[in-house]
């Protein structure tokens, strides 16, 4: 499937994916200094591509994927979501 979604490319994720891991494992620890507390905070803030929130990336997903997906037929879903999207923009 296509990650590119104004101009969002798989760097950019993979730097999401890298952030978030670090939040996580901040988020485990037992003991926290205030520099780790401060470092949370700048993860929380930080971790979203291009300063969005989760619910932006749900109504995309729901623009370009559950929604095509529906209307697909379920054969080369792929193929029509992309048929789909492509007649959108």
């Amino acid at each position: 499937m296509v990650f590119v979604v104004d101009d969002l490319q798989i760097e950019d994720l993979s730097e999401v994916y890298v952030k978030w891991n670090e939040m996580y494992l901040l988020s485990r620890s037992e003991k926290f200094k205030e520099s780790d507390l401060e470092n949370f905070q700048k993860a929380i803030n930080d971790w979203a591509i291009n300063g969005y929130t989760t619910e932006t990336y749900e109504s995309l997903h729901k623009t370009y994927v559950k929604i095509p997906y529906r209307l697909s037929n379920k054969k080369e879903v792929e193929k029509q979501i992309m048929e789909n999207v492509n007649k959108k923009q």
